[in-house]
């Protein structure tokens, strides 16, 4: 184990060493006691392992299934999983106040917060907060639309909220694009609204505020990207050639799309 500890440590991306650790991990815990000694171990190897490579797919994978473990053998009421799963989630906040972009640590957390049973409301304050430090941090953006969707139809209300949300992004730093491709799932949720007063109403709405921004920022191509979507057959024409003149290198997609 000191060897393969060594070989994952200093170069985490090799495989087959992580694989031998989980065999030894298998192998040697025949017993509650001795599982916990050998989980604590993996927990502690793996961290070091990311330490120096935080964005390394086997360290995480090896993390998650050495959690996984824990929770199959102990279950989740445990003292011990619900301490290290608090554990977890305070790492992978340490983590993301370094690199708050970090897409691995973002899925790991995901399974760490289910795996607690950590509300709706309090995931979407996280997200709110992550935005709010960073209008560029993607990651927290797509985070917020899986929580919608996990949690069902998006009602109009919500978008409402969530339309607000993502102008502020776009007032801010209209050129991140980070925002707007929120605002694209935005657009697909409110099509999918069921009422047609309320559909269109959001429509309207959201068209109005690309309006609005492109006025404001007339060399900014992302909200006029967002109105080729939502305008009349020609004014997205008008869009388009917009488009055609002020992001001359895509040219000719703006004129396979008009």
């Amino acid at each position: 184990m000191a060897m393969t500890e060594k070989l994952v440590t200093t170069c985490p991306e090799v495989t087959t060493g992580w694989n031998r650790r989980k065999e030894a991990v298998e192998l040697g815990a025949e017993t509650a006691e001795a599982a916990r000694d050998w989980w604590s171990e993996e927990l502690r190897v793996s961290e070091i392992a990311l330490r120096n490579a935080p964005k390394s797919y086997p360290s995480w994978y090896h993390r998650k299934w050495t959690v996984s473990r824990m929770i199959r053998t102990m279950g989740r009421e445990s003292e011990t999983v619900r301490m290290t799963l608090e554990r977890e989630r305070a790492l992978c906040s340490r983590l993301l106040d370094a690199d708050d972009r970090n897409f691995h640590c973002w899925a790991y957390r995901r399974f760490i917060v289910q795996s607690l049973g950590v509300t709706t409301e309090e995931e979407l304050e996280y997200t709110l907060k992550k935005i709010e430090d960073n209008f560029s941090n993607y990651s927290a953006w797509h985070q917020r639309s899986a929580i919608l969707d996990a949690r069902g139809d998006v009602d109009s209300a919500t978008l409402k909220g969530e339309f607000e949300l993502a102008s502020n992004a776009f007032y801010t730093e209209p050129e991140d694009q980070s925002a707007w491709m929120y605002h694209r799932w935005l657009i697909a949720r409110a099509r999918a609204l069921k009422i047609p007063d309320e559909r269109d109403a959001a429509i309207a709405s959201a068209l109005e505020i690309c309006r609005e921004v492109a006025e404001l920022e007339p060399g900014c191509k992302w909200p006029l990207l967002a109105r080729a979507s939502l305008e009349d057959e020609k004014s997205r024409r008008d869009v388009l050639d917009r488009l055609s003149s002020i992001d001359p290198a895509r040219v000719g997609y703006y004129r396979d799309v008009a």
